[in-house]
């Protein structure tokens, strides 16, 4: 015989998780997480609910879209271990982070080196529209 766990309400929930009511609610009506209603209206959770959000945080801290992360708690409820489309999506996620990672050291270099040309031309000609320091590089 297995003990079930009181029903948590949804500020309980989010005292247990650290999560907001409001993004919990976002969640609940999105169909993220599974809950019941009381006679009164309000929402209850089981205590699997606090794995579900951690889950879902725990996605989405590495790059993945609600939509995504619907996509993985549908595969799991209909019995499918999604872990290989997981891995691939992964796969996907580092190679985006990896050109982000390029395109924001190539604006670094250039931030630098605009900032270099302003630290020595302290006063600099400056009849353009804007500001000789962003100005479009010479060719």
């Amino acid at each position: 015989m297995t003990l079930q766990s009181a029903p948590l309400s949804i500020g309980h929930l989010a005292a247990e998780t650290g999560e907001r009511v409001k993004a919990l609610r976002y969640w609940t009506d999105l169909g993220l997480l599974e809950h019941r209603r009381k006679e009164s209206g309000y929402r209850t959770y089981t205590a699997e609910s606090v794995a579900r959000v951690q889950f879902i945080r725990s996605a989405q801290h590495v790059g993945f879209t609600l939509s995504e992360i619907a996509g993985i708690l549908r595969l799991r409820a209909e019995g499918y271990k999604p872990c290989a489309e997981v891995r691939e999506e992964l796969q996907v996620h580092l190679q985006a982070v990896r050109q982000h990672l390029t395109q924001l050291q190539a604006l670094e270099a250039e931030l630098a080196g605009r900032l270099a040309y302003a630290q020595m031309h302290p006063d600099p000609e400056c009849d353009t529209a804007g500001c000789v320091y962003l100005n479009p590089p010479a060719p």
